[in-house]
């Protein structure tokens, strides 16, 4: 547990990539959701167009693809963060925008949500106060504004006691992130947005909730998610916030569907001066609030129900629509159940209520014919029932989170068809023909008694999860790097591998079957299959090579990754040496040259050493992140004299002294000074005639 502290809390969004990203309440669907509705002025003059926070459905993109980096932008990046604050008036709150333009952007345009009012602009122009266009030139435009908190939706199943999703008091605000549509062009390779949002005083921001105002913030990490549960000053929660992250964490590791949010952000919505129209709210990837006085003992658990929902990775079509609350209801049952929280009979009644007329007679693959919310009732008897049949018919080995997984992994919108499929894959076709008949027609199954619960579920079914969790599990290799790397996004250079290390893990009490794809933005790329027994973990590896830039989403088994190839930045000279730095002709000297790679890419560069403008001896450069290399020569100048010897950008100038004369035969290196030949004739014969003096 600890405060919330004033400043940046950022909470990064990946606008593109949210599968999804819809609200979804215990109480309402996605259309319940009254929301505001704008367009940019002309999308075909843009590049790429997203819609930052939608009300409904995944961050809306028109254009290339590429666009949204979520945790490592680059400087070639717009960078645009979203600053929220607590303002005087209630029922508002304020919002700056700020953006980060690189050089090789040529036009952003932002519209702003129709509610917007009090806009001031640094660096935009606008004509009609809603849309706004970059003037061009200024590095950081801005755009501040304030936009109405209160967000209203008619009670549904799970109701509350009122009317508000989204709420801004005197003392605090639980709001929404605008929703901002912005467009953008440029020149030269693609262009990303990388998104933040961010809470100017007390409060923290998911992706697209925030909380403004002052609490507790209680942090929980595990199995590879992280948990922030934010408790409001107002709050007065029901179950301690441990208890809460106790759940969360044990619903994450009891459903393996794949698709596991790196973080999960949780409010806890003060009850005593607001009446709320659901009891909890899911949306965006994996941002909820849930009401302080819902309890973790309660059959209808909100607090798992919720969770269940951010798990949901798929886009499903009105044929299989009835399985999102069908399932969120029917898993916070089990899984209160499984924790021991409630007994059977509890668990029995909730289920129990879709034999009820009418929503008994709904089609859960036509959501026209739903009655009394069909889609929570008789699709969390229906989900339940497939559950228990495929575990009978597979002795355990396959389980309904087997399906839910299948949905998960699929990167196309999901049909009733597709369901029935999985269920076929998992269970066998008599289940699956069982499971046609309670999604296609009126009928319904019965609700089973403890006797079949325990035939079914008696023994811990096998229970098989994939992750891409550990460290090292996500490593690069080729000529430049052979290590484990960050990811959200992975980003490689061309030429280099992907390697994966993806853990499967058997939890449950029996052995059982596991079929794990690779898949490429929608292509199968490698399949693995075997056989994992009860509390066994066992590794598969994946690799894939990339030999061309652009912007690719991995799955291996639920588990996605999205993957940036770019081409190799070039490395720097920032040094050159010569030794010795002075010597003679046809001497030979060894040149030195030092290559950092200062970018945030791997790096790639041919080097030859040029002695007086001629390149010679060319050399291969490949560099990791931050990679030093030493390169040397051996050269031999041509000449006497001043001579530059120059690498890459970086020059040295070196003094070659002349080749000293050669000395003629016999002759000694050292000579008397003035005594020469002529010298010593003219000694010799003064000796002789000195000699002869004497003899006369």
């Amino acid at each position: 547990m600890r405060p919330i502290p004033p400043g940046w809390l950022v909470g990064l969004f990946l606008a593109v990539l949210v599968l999804g990203g819809g609200a979804v309440a215990a109480g309402i669907g996605p259309a319940g959701v009254d929301g505001d509705t704008h367009g940019i002025s002309d999308v075909d003059g843009f590049d790429a167009v997203v819609d930052t926070a939608p009300d409904e459905g995944p961050a809306l993109l028109i254009g290339d693809d590429g666009i949204v980096d979520p945790a490592r932008s680059t400087d070639d990046d717009i960078t645009m963060r979203t600053q929220l604050r607590q303002v005087d008036l209630a029922g508002e709150y304020g919002a700056t925008t700020r953006f980060a333009v690189p050089d090789r952007v040529s036009r952003i345009e932002v519209t702003l949500p129709t509610e917007a009012k009090s806009v001031e602009a640094t660096g935009f122009e606008t004509d009609d106060g809603t849309t706004y266009e970059w003037d061009g030139s200024t590095d950081e435009p801005w755009l501040r504004y304030r936009v109405d908190a209160n967000r209203t939706s008619e009670p549904g199943p799970l109701a509350g006691d009122g009317d508000h999703l989204f709420v801004d008091t005197d003392e605090w605000g639980l709001v929404r992130v605008p929703n901002l549509r912005v467009g953008w062009g440029w020149r030269g390779a693609d262009v990303r947005l990388h998104r933040e949002t961010a809470v100017d005083g007390e409060g923290a921001a998911g992706d697209v909730v925030a909380y403004l105002g002052p609490g507790e913030e209680h942090v929980r990490e595990a199995h590879g998610q992280r948990f922030r549960l934010v408790v409001p000053e107002a709050a007065d929660m029901e179950e301690p916030p441990e208890a809460v992250l106790d759940a969360f964490a044990d619903g994450s590791d009891a459903l393996r569907v794949g698709s596991r949010d790196p973080s999960v952000f949780v409010v806890a919505a003060p009850t005593d001066d607001v009446a709320w129209a659901v009891r909890g709210l899911q949306t965006g990837p994996a941002d909820m609030w849930v009401r302080d006085l819902e309890r973790l003992d309660d059959p209808e658990n909100v607090w798992m129900h919720e969770y269940v929902h951010s798990r949901q990775g798929y886009q499903a079509n009105p044929s299989a629509r009835w399985f999102t609350e069908g399932s969120a209801t029917y898993y916070a049952a089990l899984l209160t159940l499984e924790r021991g929280d409630v007994d059977f009979d509890t668990f029995r009644r909730v289920l129990a209520r879709g034999e009820r007329s009418p929503q008994s007679g709904s089609v859960l693959a036509d959501p026209t014919t739903w009655q009394n919310n069909a889609d929570y009732t008789k699709g969390a008897l229906v989900a339940g029932e497939v559950d228990r049949r495929v575990r009978l018919a597979t002795d355990g080995e396959a389980t309904l989170a087997t399906v839910f997984r299948g949905m998960n992994a699929r990167d196309e919108p999901v049909d009733g068809a597709a369901v029935l499929g999985l269920v076929d894959d998992a269970g066998g076709s008599a289940v699956a023909a069982e499971a046609d008949r309670f999604t296609t027609t009126e009928a319904v199954p019965s609700m089973w008694d403890r006797e079949a619960h325990d035939e079914a579920f008696g023994r811990l079914p096998a229970r098989i999860g994939y992750s891409i969790a550990a460290d090292d599990a996500v490593r690069a290799s080729g000529s430049y790097r052979d290590r484990p790397v960050a990811r959200e996004p992975v980003v490689l250079v061309t030429g280099e591998t992907l390697e994966l290390a993806v853990e499967i893990e058997n939890t449950g009490g029996t052995g059982g079957e596991y079929d794990l794809t690779m898949v490429e933005d929608g292509r199968v790329i490698e399949s693995r299959d075997g056989r994992i027994g009860a509390g066994e973990t066992i590794t598969e590896r994946f690799e894939r090579e990339f030999d061309s830039t652009g912007d690719h989403e991995i799955n291996v088994g639920g588990e996605r990754l999205s993957v940036v190839v770019r081409e190799p930045a070039e490395p720097t000279v920032v040094d050159v040496d010569v030794s010795p730095a002075a010597f003679t002709l046809g001497e030979t000297a060894t040149v030195t040259a030092t290559v950092r790679n200062d970018a945030r890419l791997p790096a790639r560069g041919t080097f030859a050493v040029a002695v007086d403008g001629e390149e010679r001896e060319p050399r291969e450069v490949f560099l990791d992140v931050d990679g030093v290399e030493t390169l040397e020569w051996a050269i031999q100048p041509e000449h006497d004299g001043e001579v530059t010897v120059r690498v890459g950008d970086r020059s040295r100038t070196i003094s070659v002294s002349p080749t000293p004369t050669p000395t003629e035969p016999g002759e000694t290196a050292t000579r008397t000074p003035g005594f020469g030949p002529a010298t010593a004739v003219i000694a010799i014969a003064a000796v002789i005639l000195a000699v002869l003096g004497r003899r006369r």
